[in-house]
């Protein structure tokens, strides 16, 4: 936070002394000088120190420190990108992890080869030295000589045995190490370090060998070193990775402050929270969006990345678009998870169904509220063998309603026997007691009700909640979506006397579903999920041989192919299902045709150009669309994504099958949802408690980064 009551405008700039010239004292610090001005007050003559970028407003009291400036540089977005690069390197110079081996960057650094210019190190294995090396090699740093013998540490010893065997500086290293993975990783509160309990308990622990470090020198040196640590490791390792996902989202901190998470997630699913900008000074227009993701794509390298994914708020969706549109081989797909929800809410927020959800919100209102009535609900529910409880209608789980409702509706006999037990005034009741009073008709109406929303949106619900998985592919959101149009079709399908659904109700809830549906599978920005499913061997492609749908509205129209198309001969018409095969080829073609514009495909080069690989794509998709060799291998029972993508990287070196094989490995590497920005959101919440709420945007994200590295380890 900026000095108060001295505003940036009214520093004067004072220069930096020559660099040539002599001087006592300490050393000139290289950092404070590239990313730091020195300024004074004209009035106070108080010495202050700002930002070097004009347009930022940070400013701070007294001489230029190093750690506060690298903390500001490596966040602020009014520097340049290099710079801002250049302030995280520095950081990372100060990580405890690095010193003590288990944040390590490999010998030769693809981060140090992009910047110069040479992005060719692809699927290289990065390893840090083992700890044992490391100490075989401090011999050489003093002058040779023998090895320094290794340390013998017991790490189920505690402190006390560590600091015998241990040099003071590096043994306080190591602790302090350890306080940082517990702050990061733990939610340790900082401010802990400075209570005399907590400086009583690590003095005694260590037998005195360590010195207690303030809160303040974690808070602005030791995490913020660390999280710029693991962002080079990031970046190292992904630079070596291909068929990346990137996904991102807004939020809002308890300051409150704007951020905007970013996260890269491998075919394996391994994810990365890369970058959390904090930009509440911005308006979040789709170029701001677009310049963020960007940057960070550059900086991994934009040819590695197959897809891009978030929401479908209005500048999220735009920032997508034109980024698929400046680099056509990157696929533009909505989370499936966030429409999902949406057509859950639509279906929620239908005339016929306000008055039953404001009961039922009352309900659950109630029984939260209420300690004595929860206690007795707890009894009830073990007297009738129903194990879990009610949960409250909350703002950030999917489809919460509906949850809400299925566990009333677990419920309804527990609560039916706590209400009618007579223990309780009816006018302290914050709900109709009629509701659930067995036998009259007010409850009898609201269990009708409850039992018709829920089955009209468990079929979404459950759908949801399986492609939350980081593993869900596009094929699945396909399959998924047809799932609940077969479910609800049956529903309706019954008579209302026994559903209680009448017609009309049907009707709107079916238009709700069929424009979501024509949203995610038909009119996307992208065909990728219709030919995932395409591309799955274990499926049988005949299954869309005929429309299917809830109704005659919704169904995958017939693509009829255009003469003018330059393809010469149709394949489609030798292929068993000539329709299903012509949607996909039209994908796939501007697939592989993006690819090799940009000069990204691997198969490139001048033996082997692309007319070679349109010709071998032809043959292979017809190939598999017959199910002819080499794709008659069959998958193995358990199905799911990993298996169909380890199924295609096993033919990727097969001449008879790479072309396609490779466009297959890319569709099943997009990660389909942008789940890893809410469960990052999650950590927010977690660390930003009301306690703790002036914490800083910069701060929040490079503890999770930290966490989030440790915990995947």
């Amino acid at each position: 936070e900026s000095p108060k009551g001295v505003k940036r405008a009214e520093l004067v700039d004072l220069s930096w002394s020559p660099k040539g010239k002599k001087r006592q004292g300490r050393p000139p610090c290289p950092e404070n000088r590239a990313l730091s001005v020195k300024c004074e007050h004209p009035v106070t003559k108080q010495l202050y120190y700002r930002c070097i970028a004009e347009e930022c407003d940070w400013f701070a009291t007294g001489n230029p420190q190093r750690a506060r400036v690298l903390k500001h540089a490596t966040h602020c977005r009014k520097l340049s990108a290099t710079l801002r690069h250049q302030a995280n390197t520095w950081t990372a110079k100060s990580s405890l992890g690095s010193q003590v081996g288990e944040l390590k960057l490999a010998a030769t650094s693809p981060s140090a080869a992009t910047l110069n210019g040479n992005p060719s190190l692809r699927k290289e294995k990065s390893t840090a030295p083992t700890q044992k090396t490391l100490w075989a090699k401090k011999a050489g740093a003093f002058g040779g000589g023998a090895p320094e013998a290794e340390p013998k540490v017991k790490e189920t010893g505690g402190l006390g045995e560590m600091s015998v065997a241990l040099g003071r500086k590096e043994f306080c290293g190591r602790v302090n190490h350890r306080i940082v993975k517990l702050i990061c990783v733990r939610g340790l509160v900082p401010k802990t370090l400075d209570t005399l309990e907590w400086k009583a308990f690590v003095i005694e622990a260590s037998n005195a060998r360590y010195t207690p470090t303030s809160s303040t020198t974690f808070v602005d040196l030791h995490v913020p070193a660390e999280a710029a640590q693991v962002r080079l490791l990031q970046i190292q390792e992904l630079q070596q990775r291909d068929n990346l996902t990137l996904t991102y989202d807004g939020g809002t901190t308890r300051r409150p402050q704007s951020v905007y998470t970013i996260h890269i997630t491998t075919p394996d699913r391994r994810v990365y929270f890369i970058e959390g900008d904090e930009a509440s000074h911005e308006r979040h227009t789709a170029e701001h969006i677009k310049t963020l993701i960007l940057e960070v794509m550059t900086r991994v390298g934009v040819e590695r990345f197959t897809g891009l994914c978030s929401d479908n708020t209005g500048n999220t969706r735009k920032a997508r678009e034109l980024l698929a549109k400046e680099f056509p081989f990157l696929m533009n797909l909505l989370d499936c998870c966030h429409h999902l929800h949406n057509t859950a809410k639509d279906i929620t927020n239908l005339p016929d169904f306000k008055g039953f959800i404001s009961n039922l919100r009352k309900i659950v209102k109630y029984f939260r509220k209420s300690t004595i009535s929860a206690t007795e609900l707890a009894a009830a529910r073990v007297e009738k063998g129903v194990f879990r409880g009610l949960q409250s209608i909350g703002k950030t789980r999917f489809a919460t309603v509906y949850w809400s409702a299925e566990s009333v509706r677990t419920c309804l006999g527990p609560l039916r026997q706590v209400v009618t037990s007579g223990r309780y005034s009816t006018k302290k009741l914050g709900f109709d007691p009629a509701l659930l009073t067995e036998g009259n008709m007010a409850s009898m109406n609201f269990e009708r009700d409850l039992t018709q929303y829920t089955s009209i949106l468990a079929p979404i619900a459950r759908a949801l909640k399986s492609l939350e998985a980081a593993d869900a592919t596009a094929a699945d959101v396909f399959v998924f979506w047809h799932a609940i149009a077969a479910s609800l079709r049956d529903l309706f399908g019954r008579p209302s006397e026994e559903t209680g659904i009448d017609v009309e109700l049907a009707q709107k809830i079916t238009s709700i579903v069929n424009r979501r549906f024509k949203e995610v599978i038909d009119a996307a920005p992208s065909g990728a999920y219709f030919s995932t499913f395409f591309l799955n061997p274990s499926k049988f492609i005949h299954c869309y041989s005929k429309p299917t749908s809830m109704s005659f509205a919704i169904f995958v129209p017939p693509a009829h192919p255009n003469p003018n198309n330059g393809d010469g001969e149709d394949d489609s018409l030798k292929a068993p299902f000539p329709r299903v095969y012509f949607r996909v080829n039209v994908f796939l073609k501007t697939l592989l045709k993006a690819d090799l514009e940009s000069g990204n495909h691997p198969l490139l080069s001048d033996e082997f150009d692309a007319v070679d690989i349109v010709s071998e794509y032809r043959t292979q998709l017809l190939a598999y669309a017959r199910g002819q060799w080499p794709f008659n291998k069959p998958l193995p029972e358990n199905g799911g994504g990993r298996p169909v993508l380890e199924w295609w990287q096993a033919l990727e070196h097969n001449p008879n099958a790479r072309v396609l094989a490779l466009l297959a490995i890319k569709l099943y590497s997009l990660a389909v949802n942008s789940m890893a920005d809410e469960r990052t959101a999650s950590s927010f919440t977690w660390f930003n408690s009301a306690v703790r709420n002036r914490q800083l945007v910069r701060t929040l994200v490079d503890m999770i980064q930290v966490r989030q590295w440790y915990l995947q380890q």
